[in-house]
């Protein structure tokens, strides 16, 4: 299972033709294809998973986006960050619960149709969503795919984390998360666009890194020339 995996988040389907770096060049920045028209001043970005790392928020805000962070696990109540950043003490999941125990802690945790829900931004299509949830991302994929809400996405990307379930040593485990990233993102008409090690886990564990991999997805809707 593990080689059809691995496979699969490393086959490109989609060359980018436009392609901008927003946040640090390492860990913590991520790559945006504007191929699918991120206009300044009309822009919406959901950006979950913080860690204390605002460069990427920041760095597209100064583009002119209005950003949307989210992260339960860092100690901030919900307050304007910057000038086009908002912070909201949320983390996201599969289903509502306002009172989560994950390893030891208590988190109010939303689907991401609630936080667009919340935000009034129900008919918007969002522009980016970027989540680095260290292993959350297996709860939320069955949510997205029966919300339908991938219609109105342009771009994900987000890290997944393929050690931490140990997934690729368990062969129904890895077959339940092939199939979903399949159905998520091929039956919306994503295609994979970028992908990458996350170069600073990479270092620091040179042996493992494919562990920590950082997929780009391209909502194919939305790309004005397709050829």
């Amino acid at each position: 299972m593990k080689n059809v995996i691995m496979e699969y988040i490393r086959t490109v389907t989609y060359t980018c033709k436009n392609e901008s770096r927003f946040g640090k060049t390492l860990d913590g920045g991520w790559d945006v294809c504007m191929d699918v028209g991120i206009k300044p001043n009309s822009c919406i970005v959901f950006s979950v998973g913080i860690s204390n790392d605002w460069s990427f928020d920041e760095d597209i805000a100064a583009y002119g986006c209005k950003v949307y962070a989210f992260d339960p696990t860092i100690g901030l109540n919900d307050q304007k960050h910057s000038d086009r950043v908002w912070f909201y003490n949320i983390g996201l999941y599969g289903e509502n619960v306002d009172d989560l125990l994950i390893r030891g802690k208590h988190w109010k945790v939303r689907t991401l149709s609630a936080m667009r829900k919340m935000l009034n931004h129900e008919h918007d299509i969002i522009d980016v969503l970027k989540f680095d949830i260290e292993d959350g991302e297996y709860q939320i994929f069955n949510q997205l795919i029966e919300s339908g809400i991938l219609q109105d996405i342009k771009l994900v990307s987000f890290e997944l984390h393929l050690g931490h379930m140990k997934i690729l040593e368990n062969a129904d485990t890895g077959l339940l998360i092939y199939r979903a990233l399949k159905v998520a993102f091929e039956k919306n008409n994503f295609k994979l666009w970028r992908w990458h090690e996350n170069e600073s886990m990479a270092k620091q564990h040179p042996e493992n890194a494919y562990c920590w991999t950082e997929v780009y997805w391209i909502n194919m809707k939305f790309v004005k020339n397709k050829k």
